[in-house]
């Protein structure tokens, strides 16, 4: 993975470890395949349309992908938005099987097919100017969007600062949604083409970025839009991280400890892994409202620390 630019070194070193330990357990099985990938793509396709706004529930999301059923008092857009959402992700495990490049008809037919039926101009850019409310950027004029998505395309493919792939995804991902090439359905569309970034070069199945964790996700753009992409770069590599851990912890199926089983290992008490956990500090993961961790993970750590219990630099 070589160096990297904006990625703290910490989370850098756990992930590329962890993609080892994954790559170790290759081929995996077809059928712990489809069920992983079943269960990540309904959760992916909630979270991404909720962070847009939606009012589809998990449990309705699940309805609507696993029953075809239309939830009456929810609007339509959102359950075709349910409905769009799977055939874009297997549109993505189509391209990387094929090893087709992202180029500039990809991103197209990934806001076609995400937008279908919701909006006239799915798969087209927007001919009109727009207002991003809250944003702290004014988005392409619509008559520069066709060359600057195929500038960011090309930067993409040439990497011209040599950025790891986590780091490339997430600068690709926010750049983006500063051109705001579509009228609606930028941010579904810019993290699918993040996934498929990160899949091509070998990532799992699909990068999802969690409803819970919307404001770091809006705070990091915005730290993005002032110059500062470290902050953006570590959240996308820590939801990338989440998704390794998914599949590691249902391969190899680890020692889990919460938080507070952790403290009564180690010098440090509940709250202080809690904040570590928080930070990215320590190779936790989050279900729900509460912290877990790996055995293996809290050893990982004790060992780079010593296990002396002296709280690090804040």
């Amino acid at each position: 993975m070589g160096g990297v630019m904006y990625l703290d070194e910490r989370i850098h070193r756990r992930i590329v470890d962890k993609k080892i330990r994954l790559d170790e357990h290759r081929p995996l099985n077809q059928a712990f395949l489809e069920r992983i990938r079943k269960e990540l793509m309904i959760e992916y396709t909630y979270d991404s349309n909720a962070i847009e706004g939606s009012t589809l529930s998990l449990h309705e999301t699940r309805m609507v992908i696993e029953e075809g059923v239309t939830i009456g008092e929810k609007p339509l857009k959102d359950v075709l938005s349910a409905k769009n959402h799977p055939e874009a992700i297997d549109c993505l495990v189509e391209l990387v099987q094929l090893g087709t490049p992202l180029t500039e008809k990809v991103v197209l037919t990934l806001h076609t097919l995400v937008m279908k039926d919701i909006k006239d101009d799915a798969g087209s850019y927007r001919d009109h100017g727009v207002r991003v409310a809250g944003a702290t950027f004014q988005p392409a004029k619509s008559s520069e969007v066709p060359r600057l998505v195929k500038e960011l395309v090309d930067l993409a493919d040439r990497n011209m600062e040599e950025l790891s792939p986590l780091e490339l995804a997430a600068v690709f991902h926010h750049r983006f949604v500063q051109i705001h090439p579509f009228s609606e359905g930028n941010g579904r569309t810019a993290r699918l083409i993040m996934s498929l970034m990160l899949m091509q070069r070998g990532y799992p199945f699909i990068i999802n970025i969690t409803n819970r964790d919307r404001g770091k996700y809006i705070r990091g753009l915005r730290e993005a839009d002032h110059g500062n992409r470290a902050y953006f770069v570590n959240f996308i590599a820590r939801s990338a991280e989440r998704v390794l851990d998914i599949y590691l912890n249902a391969i190899e199926e680890p020692d889990i400890l919460s938080l507070k089983e952790a403290s009564e290992l180690t010098p440090y008490s509940q709250e202080y892994l809690s904040l570590l956990a928080r930070r990215g500090r320590i190779g936790a993961f989050k279900e729900g409202r509460n912290w877990y961790i790996s055995m293996r993970e809290l050893n990982r750590y004790m060992e780079e620390t010593g296990s002396k219990g002296t709280p690090e630099p804040q």
